[in-house]
């Protein structure tokens, strides 16, 4: 099923993806950074991941979506992290732990979901949607 309005469409949530990860291009040469960063793609790609979650966390209306959107938006941190990881191994192991503790939210929201739906939260009635 199809989400029913979000505040920014699909085209233009496209658009607008698109317009930041070619800003990221551009606002990536422009920042001082350290001699190995400087021909890598972690920080335009992370600079673009970081604002693609952004626009989905801010333009859906549905709980699940803002938690995708939050997920990727959390991967660009991480990614950013990756560039830091020789000067700061500990920032880039709390972001590990960032993804665990939505990996576990995530899987908090489709337990109360499956628990809702067959009031048990038997994986043996999931067997039911087989059909």
């Amino acid at each position: 099923r199809r989400e029913v309005e979000p505040f920014i469409g699909l085209i233009p949530s496209l658009l607008v993806g698109a317009l930041g990860t070619g800003l990221a291009i551009l606002f990536a040469h422009a920042l001082p950074l350290a001699k190995q960063s400087v021909g890598s793609l972690l920080v335009p790609t992370s600079l673009s991941t970081v604002l693609t979650g952004f626009i989905l966390l801010t333009s859906r209306r549905k709980a699940i979506s803002q938690v995708v959107g939050y997920l990727i938006l959390e991967n660009g941190v991480f990614i950013m992290g990756l560039t830091l990881v020789s000067a700061m191994p500990f920032l880039v192991e709390m972001g590990v732990l960032l993804d665990l503790l939505v990996g576990i939210f995530v899987m908090g929201i489709i337990v109360n979901h499956i628990q809702r739906e067959y009031s048990s939260l038997d994986t043996t009635r999931l067997s039911q949607l087989k059909g």
